[in-house]
Formats: structure tokens, C-alpha cells, sequence
């Protein structure tokens, strides 16, 4: 005869067991004081005392006395938990801040020299360096306030999120943009005024969430989240802001094929990468079909011509940007060509990073790369170590729109790629650019505050659950 016993009242042996596990567990919780990481402790000592408990059944023990074993074998439950509490809290990346406060102060430095010396040419340098300031302590505002935040709220509500942000961004730009050229660009929010493309950014995180959202889902999923990168991407290339749509593009497709190589779907991970590879390279091969078959509006074509031909009638500004460098130092400012600098249009934007080799020399240029560089290796370090899957695309996404804009802005300034607008993280004067900058690095720093607080396991059962037989 064979009873089986579920959830057994305390005056059962198991059920007395049952008991004592859950006071262990309580009092082991109770020393944690970081309430988002009770739950998770919780169910890795349950799951360790049942595996325990049922290795001693193995060797021949009774289930209450294997149970009762397992739970003594833990230890003193107050002193657990004191030393689970040590581990299991929120962090903050010393270095990781250390490094941005370095950047910040490199990015001061750089327009208060441009400030000092284009104040003679326009009478505002010096406007432009508090306007620089300012918008630095917002950001630094803005990312303690999303350090402070719980990012796995994103798996919860990324649908919801993401909609609700590109409605809004739909709404705001189409009916209370700001005119300019014939494109609305910018959006106005009191004193403040929003660059679009710049804000499109911030679905990048967004998207990490759906991403982890539609996980296990086949093609199907990969064929949603490919309708949840399109929209936005059109949208940006429309504004039109194609330099971005780019960079928005290539972010989106680079995470998918990150959480296609992780195995988050279940599909062949060889064609699903090649498909995601292909995808990657899209916006190369329509701008070479829109090329061949004269899409392009004529200024597009000529500009395109230009610089592909060098042409000095079409391509004024690269050939202005490659003067300004031949003509700096290894250290040290060229005061004549800084002056000249200030007449420049986006010296302290756009072509930031000429401004600083003008203003401090090719070694400055060298260091504050560097210094970008290194920053991009610590944030895929601390993405990449992320034992919660939503962590580590988070942290990865946030990483790629840095990548991108560094590799686009320098690119263009030492005349490389074509002349358009580009942002330089950290860098570029310009509230949008620089307080979303601050944000994402927000939240790669939320990201390493929970490393030891959230799990990818779904939420633990309340209550204990054991079955038992007895033979008759």
C-alpha cells in the first residue's frame, strides 16, 4: 500500500520537518536586508536542502530524518544569513564611476578651452560652456535616479513600455515638434528642447526587454521582434535622421543575434544568425539600390559624390576637417586654428573630436579615445558576467549605442565617413545627447547594483511541497 502525503500538518513528523525548514528559511531572511533578494536566497537554500535531503534517502535514510539532517547540516541560520547578506546586496561600480567622473572632467576641460577661444569669434563660448555644465549635472542627476531603479521591470512591462514610448515620441514629434528645414527634429518640453533621433536611443533598452520577453518562442518570436526593430528604425529614418536610424538599426540586430547565439529561441541558431547577419547589413545594400536606381534626391547624390570623389565644391567640410588636423600639434593648442575653429559650424558638437585635437593636441585625441574605449570595455564586462539573462542584454544594448556613436562620430571627424549629424558621448555639447549618455549609464550601473540580487527563475512556490510512501 502506498500513501502519498502533500503538504502535511504540523503534527506529522514531515509536517514538524516541513515547519522547521520554513523557520530556518525565515530566519535566514530575516539578516538580508535587501528585500529584493530574500525571495531569490530563499529558493536556492530550498532547493539545496531537498537535494540534500534526498541524497541522504538515497543512502537509505527516512525522509524526515534525511530532511531534518539536511536542514541541521546548514548551519546556524542567523549566521547564514549575515553572510548571504554580505553578498546578496546592492552594489556600485567604484571604477566604473571613477572613469565617467574622469570623462566628465576631460569633456569640461575640452569646452572651456573651445569656450575661451571662440568667445572672441561669437560672443558666446562661454554661454556654451554653462550650457555644457548644466547639462552634465542633469545627467549626472538622471543616472543616479535610474541606478536607483529595479531594471527587471523591463521583463514585466517591455510591450506595454515600448509602445507607450514610440506613441508618445509618434504623438509629440508629429504634433508638437519644432519645424526646422522642413524635418521636425526637436520636440519641446518647457525651457527644454528634445532632439528625436537622439531620443530614439532609449528604445534600445526597451527592446532588450522585449527581447527577453518572447524567449523560447521559435521563429514566430523572431519574426515579432523583427516588426518590434522595423517600426522604430522607419520611424527615425523618416524624421529623417538616417545616421541614426543606422546606428539605431544596427544596435537592434546586434542584440538579437547576441540572444540568438545565447539560445534564448528555439530555433537553429546557424540560419537564425545568418538571417540576423544579412538583416545587419540591409541599410548598405537599399542605400546602394536607392543609389543605382536614382532615389536619391540631387544634393544627396552630389554630397555622396563628393566624397567619394573628393571633390572640394561638395565636400567643404571634410576638407576644412582634415586642415584642421594636419595643422595640430602632437601636444599642445594651435591658438590661430582653434580661433578659425570657432567659426566652424558644430566645432563643439558635430566635430567635437577635431576640436579637441586643436585645442590640446593628438595625444588628447588619443587619450580621450582611449578613455571612451576603456569605458566600453568595462560596461561589456559587466554585462557579459550577468548571471540574469535581462542584465546582460541590457548592459550589451547600452554598450552597442555607445559603440556606434563613438565609431560614427570619430569616423566622420577624421574624415572617414561621409558628413552627418553625430554625437560623441560624454562629448558632443547638446542637453539631449548628453543627459540620454547619463541615463544608459544609469543603467548599466543598476545593472551591476542587482548582479546579486535578481535571478532569471520565476518566482518560488510559498510553500513547501514533499511526497512520501509508506509500504504496508
Amino acid at each position: 500500500m502506498e500513501r502519498v502525503c502533500r503538504g502535511c500538518d504540523k503534527s506529522d513528523g514531515i509536517g514538524g520537518n516541513r515547519m522547521k525548514v520554513q523557520e530556518y528559511l525565515s530566519t535566514v531572511t530575516e539578516q538580508i536586508r535587501c528585500k529584493q533578494a530574500r525571495e531569490m536566497v530563499s529558493e536556492e537554500l530550498r532547493e539545496h536542502i531537498l537535494d540534500q535531503a534526498k541524497a541522504y534517502e538515497e543512502e537509505g535514510m527516512f525522509e524526515e530524518e534525511a530532511l531534518e539532517r539536511a536542514v541541521k547540516e546548514m548551519g546556524d541560520p542567523v549566521e547564514t544569513g549575515v553572510a548571504l547578506d554580505g553578498i546578496h546586496r546592492p552594489k556600485l561600480s567604484v571604477g566604473l564611476l571613477i572613469l565617467i567622473g574622469m570623462i566628465s572632467l576631460c569633456s569640461i576641460a575640452v569646452h572651456g578651452m573651445l569656450g575661451m577661444y571662440t568667445q572672441e569669434v561669437s560672443g558666446a563660448g562661454y554661454w556654451y560652456l554653462k550650457h555644457h555644465i548644466f547639462y552634465l549635472f542633469l545627467g549626472y542627476l538622471m543616472m543616479f535616479l535610474v541606478y536607483r531603479l529595479d531594471y527587471s521591470i523591463l521583463a514585466r512591462h517591455a510591450r506595454k513600455a515600448a509602445i507607450i514610448f514610440f506613441v508618445l515620441v509618434c504623438l509629440g514629434g508629429t504634433l508638437f515638434g519644432i519645424e526646422i528645414n522642413g524635418a521636425k527634429l526637436y520636440l519641446r518640453l518647457g525651457a527644454f528642447y528634445l532632439f528625436l533621433p537622439t531620443v530614439m536611443s532609449l528604445y534600445v533598452p526597451l527592446y532588450g526587454g522585449l527581447l527577453y520577453s518572447y524567449r523560447g518562442e521559435g521563429y514566430k518570436g523572431i519574426l515579432k521582434l523583427l516588426l518590434w526593430a522595423v517600426v522604430p528604425v522607419w520611424f527615425t529614418f523618416r524624421l529623417p535622421a538616417f545616421s541614426q536610424g543606422m546606428v539605431l538599426w544596427c544596435t537592434l540586430m546586434v542584440l538579437l543575434g547576441v540572444t540568438i547565439w545565447k539560445g534564448w529561441y528555439s530555433v537553429r541558431k546557424k540560419s537564425a544568425l545568418t538571417l540576423t547577419g544579412v538583416l545587419f547589413t540591409a541599410p548598405i545594400w537599399s542605400i546602394l539600390g536607392r543609389a543605382l536606381l536614382g532615389g536619391f534626391a540631387n544634393y544627396q547624390t552630389a554630397r555622396i559624390q563628393a566624397f567619394l570623389t573628393n571633390s572640394p565644391d561638395g565636400n567643404y567640410l571634410t576638407i576644412r576637417m582634415r586642415e584642421f588636423l594636419s595643422g595640430s600639434k602632437m601636444l599642445g593648442s594651435n591658438a590661430e586654428q582653434i580661433f578659425e575653429l570657432g567659426k566652424f559650424p558644430g566645432f563643439n558638437s558635430d566635430y567635437i573630436f577635431v576640436s579637441v585635437i586643436s585645442a590640446y593636441g593628438i595625444f588628447a585625441g588619443i587619450l580621450v579615445a582611449a578613455l571612451l574605449a576603456y569605458l566600453l570595455i568595462k560596461i561589456f564586462r559587466v554585462s557579459f558576467h550577468q548571471k540574469n539573462q535581462l542584465g546582460m542584454i541590457l548592459g550589451c544594448g547600452c554598450g552597442m549605442v555607445y559603440l556606434f556613436q563613438i565609431l560614427l562620430s570619430i569616423g566622420m571627424n577624421l574624415g572617414l565617413l561621409p558628413t552627418t549629424a553625430a554625437i560623441l558621448p560624454f562629448f558632443s555639447s547638446g542637453g539631449s545627447g548628453i543627459v540620454i549618455s547619463y541615463i544608459l549609464l544609469g543603467l548599466v550601473l543598476s545593472v551591476y547594483r542587482y548582479q546579486n540580487i535578481l535571478s532569471d527563475k520565476p518566482a518560488p512556490v510559498k510553500t513547501l511541497t514533499f511526497r512520501f510512501s509508506l509500504k504496508i
